[in-house]
């Protein structure tokens, strides 16, 4: 045993020392390569902000920019007659001084002329094949800053800021199987939902939403999903978030409610075909649910923030032909009725403060009425309205063009994200327009225009209360100037 020790220890000590050769290699390996990584973990900090600077650029290389701009210029008087059952009285502060009495209605309003400007940046991009995103950014500034072009409240004046930036719209369209003749898209983000058709004739640029004007024209937030059908048909459903932007946004409307989160359903279809020309048939079914909401102009009067007073259905159909008989000439008719569903509670736009006993309000109050239209419970009946117009092409860049609309007693539009400057469609009466677009550029052109608004009915734009019978006249003359790029 002691002999075979002897023979083995050489080869023991051998392998001990390869041992220890091996561990000293490896060692050094490892340091070599602590320092090699410490080498390339420097030079890759150095490049850092370059390989930023250029995956940034790629990405902006990507994204393509479209600025629009408008200058508009109004001037709008607006007479008002007697309103059934209105006996509310208001200090008449034409100069900011309370001068007497005055019944709200029975008056009439001649306003300077107001300018504003707006700037639109549209944003596309192309993520990949089957993904693409849309935004657009607007900033909008009004000369309305103490005098609100404001047909429902002379004693109200505009929101402190006459100017505004936001983005109301940034969107992913994605399509799994966007090369498949039933190609489906899912949309989702701040959703392409204002400026429906057929409202592009008279704003002589391209359809801005999916959906038509009359049935809804809302801002909002949500997912929307397209099926292809064919090359001419789709059919879309949406579930999403309606709001209303700032007022700042809209300085010439008050005919409305800002929406707070109403939750938006519905299903919509288009579809081109020859019929006369080249026509869509649009048709359209939407609920408005858990609808709340408040004044334009100032917060809540007398209501809770609870209060929702139940949901609204509304549907349309429309036909938009273009080229019609051959001949430089588009019409269209767009119908819908609006169908109320009433919770049973109330809300409450009356004027809660003042010298009550004598009926008298000071200046400045952000209610609207004492009477018992600006209160009530959701609108108890069905309306409707009907939106018909044309232009004619006289030359490529001499256009025609001419809209009327009517809504009834109990008309109510989801518009109030409406493009329209005065929301024309949530009117409960009768508008015509009239205008003439001029292009000096194939992207600029020059628009002179001229609106009469007949208003029959109290609560144009208002969800609630018993509308009352009304006398309003509004004559309106406007000219703008744009620039698409």
């Amino acid at each position: 045993m002691k002999k075979t020790l002897l023979l083995l220890s050489p080869m023991l000590l051998l392998a001990v020392n390869n041992a220890e050769e091996r561990l000293n290699f490896l060692e050094n390996e490892i340091k070599n390569l602590k320092i090699e990584m410490k080498y390339h973990q420097d030079d890759l900090d150095e490049r850092m902000p370059i390989i930023e600077k250029i995956e940034k650029k790629s990405i902006l290389d990507k994204i393509n920019f479209s600025p629009e701009l408008e200058l508009r210029m109004d001037k709008m008087d607006y007479k008002l007659g007697e309103i059934a059952n209105e006996s509310t009285e208001i200090y008449s502060n034409a100069d900011d001084s309370m001068v007497g009495e005055q019944r709200r209605d029975e008056f009439s309003k001649n306003f300077d002329i107001a300018s504003s400007i707006r700037f639109r940046l549209n944003m596309n991009a192309k993520i990949a094949d089957n993904i693409s995103f849309y935004g657009r950014m607007v900033f909008a500034n009004s000369s309305q800053s103490n005098q609100r072009l404001c047909i429902l409240s002379r004693d109200i004046k505009s929101v402190a800021s006459s100017s505004a930036l936001d983005i109301d719209r940034a969107y992913i369209n994605y399509s799994p199987n966007k090369s498949s003749d039933y190609a489906f898209t899912f949309s989702f983000g701040q959703l392409p939902t204002t400026g429906g058709t057929p409202m592009q004739f008279a704003q002589g640029n391209k359809r801005q939403s999916m959906f038509p004007a009359l049935v809804f024209d809302m801002n909002t937030y949500g997912i929307i999903g397209t099926q292809k059908i064919n090359n001419n048909t789709f059919i879309r459903a949406i579930l999403a978030k309606a709001y209303t932007m700032r007022a700042s946004f809209y300085p010439y409307q008050c005919n409305r409610e800002n929406i707070d989160n109403a939750n938006v359903i519905g299903m919509y279809a288009d579809t081109k075909f020859s019929f006369l020309g080249d026509s869509l048939l649009s048709f359209g079914v939407n609920m408005l649910q858990n609808l709340k909401a408040h004044p334009y102009l100032g917060p809540d009067v007398g209501s809770s923030d609870a209060h929702v007073l139940g949901d609204t259905i509304t549907l349309g159909l429309g036909l938009d032909i273009q080229k019609f008989a051959k001949q430089k000439f588009t019409f269209f008719i767009h119908t819908a009725l609006s169908s109320p569903r009433g919770n049973g509670k109330s809300d409450d736009y009356q004027i809660a403060e003042g010298n009550e006993a004598e009926g008298k309000t000071e200046s400045g109050l952000t209610g609207f009425s004492e009477a018992d239209y600006a209160q009530g419970e959701m609108l108890s009946k069905d309306g409707y309205s009907i939106y018909l117009g044309s232009k004619y092409n006289f030359s490529n860049n001499l256009h025609f063009g001419a809209e009327y609309n009517y809504g009834s007693k109990y008309w109510f539009s989801a518009t109030q994200g409406a493009e329209d400057m005065y929301n024309k469609l949530a009117t409960r009466g009768h508008v015509g327009e009239f205008y003439t677009t001029w292009h000096l550029h194939k992207k600029i052109e020059v628009k002179l225009g001229y609106m009469y608004s007949k208003e029959e009915y109290t609560g144009s734009g208002w969800h609630f209360g018993e509308p009352a019978k009304k006398d309003g006249t509004q004559k309106i003359a406007y000219l703008t100037l744009n620039a698409r790029f």
